[in-house]
């Protein structure tokens, strides 16, 4: 019933004035704004995260203030192919993309004066992004391990592989949605034979564990611009954590608490209620998730949300 009645309200939110902000535009559209010139008033946050870790939820209630606009895979086939050339290294020309990225962020700084950006899938191009847009923040997004494969998993992340026969990188997953085909990443290197034999629990740690390895790397390179680091544990419909972004980042028109609790009813990716949660794992599953995060990312517990 719950989920239900997420649904309900969800479609109502997106006849709304904050949904049409976030529409995504035509390139038309975009061009527009080619030679917008930024000014010091005009400030931009990257949001980097495996996915499933309340990016869009933030997104969201940046977007509930006029003078910003929050964005979640608002090119989500573009932005999933970027990451997909990024991480296997591709000999694809990139400019048109980050020049995309560009035009995109010259329009939010024209309508709305500031602008929130998030996206998983600048996961393996932090760098790179960065050098082209310039952001003021970065915020690193992040959900217990447990819970963000869990969520993975009720998604159907790696889920039709068995309709692979030869597990070779860079490899295409089987779906109808560029989306979809795009975003799923394999290993690159020897460890290829050993995954493809691993559980889907297995997998999916692995993905979490690669993506959030490569953001702690690159942000340890990356020097003068103010990174904010937020645990969805911590901050999951706490008012507090919202009053700090409140004053930090100067939102006009303030929530009142019942508007800032309303806000996950506009976030549109929550998964479906069937879930397979920890308890109901195999021994071998269990066993695969603790090898994998304690090898590739086992730095959880050292992080501390920071605002």
């Amino acid at each position: 019933m719950n989920y239900l009645l997420y649904k309900i309200k969800n479609k109502f939110f997106r006849f709304s004035k904050e949904a049409s902000k976030i529409k995504r535009p035509s390139f038309e559209d975009l061009i527009y704004y080619k030679s917008f010139e930024r000014k010091d008033k005009n400030r931009l946050i990257l949001s980097l995260g495996a996915g499933r870790c309340g990016q869009n939820w933030v997104g969201k209630i940046f977007n509930s203030h006029p003078n910003w606009i929050g964005t979640s895979e608002r090119f989500s086939d573009i932005e999933a192919f970027y990451r997909y050339v990024s991480y296997y290294n591709l000999p694809v020309e990139k400019d048109g993309i980050l020049k995309l990225f560009e035009y995109a962020v010259n329009r939010d700084f024209a309508k709305y004066q500031n602008s929130f950006i998030a996206s998983p899938y600048f996961s393996f191009g932090v760098e790179e992004i960065c050098n082209k847009l310039n952001p003021n923040f970065l915020f690193f997004q992040i959900r217990n391990p447990i819970k963000s494969v869990e969520s993975f998993h009720r998604k159907g992340w790696y889920a039709n592989l068995n309709n692979i026969a030869n597990f070779r990188s860079p490899l295409i997953d089987v779906s109808n949605n560029l989306t979809r085909n795009f975003s799923r990443i394999f290993p690159k290197n020897d460890f290829i034979d050993e995954w493809s034999s691993l559980t889907t629990i297995g997998k999916i740690s692995w993905f979490w564990a690669t993506i959030n390895k490569k953001i702690i790397d690159d942000l340890n390179k990356i020097n003068n611009v103010e990174k904010i680091y937020i645990k969805l544990e911590d901050v999951d419909q706490n008012y507090e954590f919202y009053e700090k972004l409140s004053l930090k980042f100067n939102f006009r028109n303030k929530m009142n608490r019942k508007q800032f609790y309303n806000v996950i009813n506009k976030a549109p990716n929550k998964g479906p209620t069937d879930k397979y949660e920890y308890n109901y794992w195999s021994n071998l599953e269990k066993k695969e998730f603790d090898k994998i995060i304690n090898k590739i990312f086992p730095y959880y517990d050292d992080l501390k949300t920071k605002i």
